[in-house]
């Protein structure tokens, strides 16, 4: 069964001693199944979760212009990877 962890709880020790090939997902907004969301990952046995994305697509209640968005998560997850991560993933919402 894969484990879920919060990403914004982890020390930088414990980000440093991840391995780079844990899948990070970067949600836009909420109410994904878990169960659903393992599954398409290929049921790794760790998933970390960053902070939801609470604005800027259609439905969030907060508009962003695209481009401005799209920097703004293509940013998030460059930076991950300059990290070293090599399974980086954004997790957008149904209809977009």
């Amino acid at each position: 069964m894969t484990e879920f962890f919060a990403y914004e709880l982890l020390t930088w020790p414990e980000v440093a001693a991840l391995p780079r090939t844990t899948p990070l997902v970067i949600p836009l907004g909420e109410g994904y199944a878990p169960a659903r969301l393992a599954s398409a990952l290929g049921n790794p046995p760790a998933i970390g979760l960053l902070p939801a994305i609470p604005f800027g697509w259609p439905g969030s209640g907060l508009a962003v212009p695209e481009p401005i968005f799209g920097r703004l998560v293509a940013n998030l997850a460059d930076s991950l990877r300059d990290d070293g991560f090599s399974k980086v993933h954004v997790l957008t919402p149904q209809g977009i």
